[in-house]
C-alpha cells in the first residue's frame, strides 16, 4: 500500500448547549497518518460497497481505533492550502488497513 500522503486527523469533540443555542464541539487533534488518497465517487461507493454517501475521496490507510465515522482529515495540498475531509464511511477493515471514504468539508 503507497503512503505517499500526510493528513492529520482530528476528532469532534461534543457539542454543547449555551442559553439554548448548540454550540459545535472542537476538533481534537489525534495524530498525523500517512496513507495513499484517491478520487472517489457517490456511484463507485454505492457500487463496491453498496453505502449511499455523497462522497469525494477514499483513502488506504493502516487500522486505527481513532479513525471513525465523523472524524475530520486535514491534507495540505502542494499548494499549501488545507483541504479538510469528513469520514462518511469505513466500508473495509481488516488485514491490517483500513478503507476510509469521505466528503470535503
Amino acid at each position: 500500500m503507497l503512503k505517499n500522503y500526510k493528513v492529520e486527523a482530528y476528532n469532534k469533540l461534543p457539542s454543547t448547549k449555551v442559553d439554548g443555542i448548540t454550540m459545535q464541539g472542537a476538533l481534537e487533534r489525534i495524530g498525523t497518518v500517512y496513507c495513499d488518497m484517491q478520487p472517489y465517487s457517490k456511484a463507485l461507493l454505492i457500487k463496491q460497497y453498496g453505502y449511499d454517501h455523497e462522497v469525494t475521496r477514499q483513502f488506504f490507510m493502516d487500522s486505527s481505533s481513532n479513525i471513525k465515522i465523523g472524524t475530520i482529515l486535514h491534507y495540505t495540498n502542494p499548494r499549501n492550502i488545507i483541504e479538510k475531509y469528513e469520514v462518511k464511511a469505513i466500508p473495509w477493515d481488516a488485514d491490517g488497513y483500513i478503507v476510509v471514504v469521505c466528503n470535503g468539508v
